[in-house]
């Protein structure tokens, strides 16, 4: 299970590489698709501020000439005196130019988002959509750490996350499930990973990677962060999910 986990990770990487850009702060997962869509409308307004300083036609020259130089008690020819023309605004020609990359790349990051939580949530109803699973406390029927091995010969073991256990209900499967937690997965990144209404949903934490299996009697999901702070924040939201007695 924590071998998935990992390959799943390790794909989630692969993809936010491939889809990074060389604006800074715009790779989808830096915010929330509406922040990237404000910082494309902020770049926008500043490269048309920097397009209105720069006319093509401005021109101003200069020139240079070479001085005298003295060599073993001789003085050397001048050299010639160079006329270079030059536009005056091209600086702003190249910051408005420069704007309008960034703007493209919030847009691309806040598109990627967008697509990725429509693909994700194809299919699923509204309501569960837009109300986390694990706010179904009373179908939940433990809540444990999810640990794995230090390392080969170490033998502690480290906080990956959680295990959440749903009790078998009407009509759900560990493919439907699945397919639910990987809409809030998507849906939370979209959201920037700030989410107020859910403060226990374990899926609202950046990076985290979740996987459904079947117990027989219910469903696991084991959900794992991609550091040791997202594992703690994890778990510290699963905790409170078990029904008071």
């Amino acid at each position: 299970m924590l071998q998935h986990l990992d390959k799943l990770s390790g794909m989630l990487s692969l993809v936010a590489l491939g889809c990074a850009a060389a604006t800074p702060g715009a790779s989808p997962h830096d915010m929330s698709a509406a922040h990237h869509e404000s910082q494309a409308s902020d770049h926008d307004r500043r490269s048309a501020e920097h397009a209105a300083e720069y006319d093509p036609k401005a021109r101003e020259s200069d020139v240079r000439c070479g001085g005298s130089r003295q060599r073993a008690n001789a003085i050397l020819e001048a050299g010639a005196c160079w006329t270079s023309t030059r536009n005056p605004t091209a600086a702003h020609a190249r910051q408005a130019a420069e704007h309008r990359r960034h703007a493209a790349d919030h847009r691309a990051a806040s598109a990627n988002l967008r697509r990725a939580e429509a693909e994700a949530c194809q299919g699923i109803a509204g309501d569960d959509r837009d109300m986390s699973p694990f706010a179904h406390v009373e179908d939940i029927a433990s809540v444990e750490e999810l640990r794995e091995s230090a390392g080969v010969r170490d033998p502690s073991t480290r906080l990956r996350g959680a295990i959440v256990t749903f009790r078998a209900v009407q009509g759900m499967t560990a493919e439907w499930l699945q397919r639910l937690i990987d809409c809030h997965v998507a849906r939370n990144s979209a959201l920037g990973h700030v989410v107020p209404e859910m403060a226990d949903c374990p899926l609202v934490p950046k990076g985290v990677s979740a996987r459904v299996t079947s117990t027989g009697s219910g469903f696991a999901v084991s959900i794992a962060g991609e550091d040791t702070a997202a594992a703690e924040e994890i778990l510290a939201r699963s905790r409170p999910l078990l029904p008071r007695k």
